[in-house]
C-alpha cells in the first residue's frame, strides 16, 4: 500500500532511459494519482497522458508525462504537438535539460522559432557542462548519458545555425557533435557532408557523405549517392 507521502524517485527505464537520470525526486500525492502515472507508463500514448494531464493538473508527474507525450507525438510524425509538449514540459522545470534539446532539435528540423531553438540548445550545453552526477547513477552510464544529449544539444544548434545561413557556425557545431557522440547519427554525416562541400573541402565531404550513404536509411542513403556524383 502507498501512503500519502510516498516519493517517487525516477529514474524512467521504459522510453525515457537517459532523460530519467536528469529527473528529480518527484513526489505522487496520493496512491491514484501514482497509479494513473504507472497507467500512462503502460500506455497507449496519447490517451493515457492526455487522461492524466486532465485528471491531475497539478501533478508533479506531469513533467515525465509530458516528455513521454513529446516523444510520442514525434513518433507520430506530429511535430507541431511534440514542440507543445516539450514546452509544458520546460513550463515546469526550464532547465530539464533533455526537454531543452528536444525543442531545440523540434524547432530547428521545422526551420521555426530559431532564436528560441538556439537558446535551448546553448542553454543545454551550459547545464551539461556544470551538471554533476547523481549518486544513483554509475559513472559509465552518466558518461554516456551526457555524451548523447550533447550531440544532440550541438546537432540541434548547429542545424539551427544553418537555417540562418551561418555555414561556418553551422560546421563548428555539426563537429563537436560529431566528437561527443559515441555513434553519430547517419544524417549528421550528410549535414556536415554537404557543408563541407559547400565550404570547398572536398575530400571531408566525400568522406562524410559515404558514411551517410552506407549507414543511412534508404531515403539517407539515395540522397548522399546523388550528393556523391554531384562531386565529379
Amino acid at each position: 500500500m502507498i501512503n500519502r507521502g510516498f516519493i517517487l524517485a525516477i529514474v524512467v527505464l521504459v522510453n525515457i532511459r537517459v532523460s530519467g537520470q536528469f529527473l528529480p525526486d518527484l513526489q505522487a500525492k496520493t496512491p491514484q494519482e501514482y497509479d494513473a502515472y504507472l497507467d500512462v507508463l503502460e500506455g497507449p500514448l496519447p490517451d493515457k497522458g492526455l487522461l492524466f494531464e486532465r485528471t491531475y493538473p497539478k501533478s508533479a508527474l506531469l513533467l515525465p508525462v509530458y516528455e513521454l507525450m513529446a516523444r510520442e507525438w514525434r513518433l507520430r510524425g506530429d511535430a507541431e504537438r511534440a514542440t507543445e509538449y516539450a514546452r509544458k514540459a520546460l513550463a515546469i522545470s526550464s532547465d530539464y535539460v533533455p526537454m531543452l534539446t528536444e525543442l531545440a532539435d523540434l524547432l530547428a528540423n521545422r526551420g521555426l522559432n530559431l532564436d528560441e531553438a538556439l537558446k535551448a540548445g546553448r542553454r543545454a550545453l551550459t547545464i551539461l557542462e556544470e551538471i554533476k552526477a547523481p549518486r544513483r547513477v554509475s559513472a559509465g552510464d552518466w558518461t554516456a548519458v551526457v555524451a548523447k544529449l550533447r550531440a544532440s544539444a550541438h546537432g540541434a544548434v548547429g542545424l539551427a545555425l544553418f537555417r540562418k545561413d551561418d555555414i561556418p557556425g553551422a560546421i563548428a557545431e555539426f563537429e563537436k557533435a560529431l566528437t561527443a557522440s559515441e555513434t553519430p547519427e547517419p544524417m549528421l554525416h550528410y549535414r556536415l557532408g554537404r557543408l563541407y562541400l559547400v565550404s570547398g573541402r572536398k575530400a571531408e565531404g566525400r568522406k562524410h557523405l559515404e558514411e551517410a550513404a552506407r549507414r543511412g536509411d534508404e531515403v539517407l542513403r539515395e540522397r548522399a549517392q546523388q550528393a556523391l556524383a554531384a562531386i565529379d
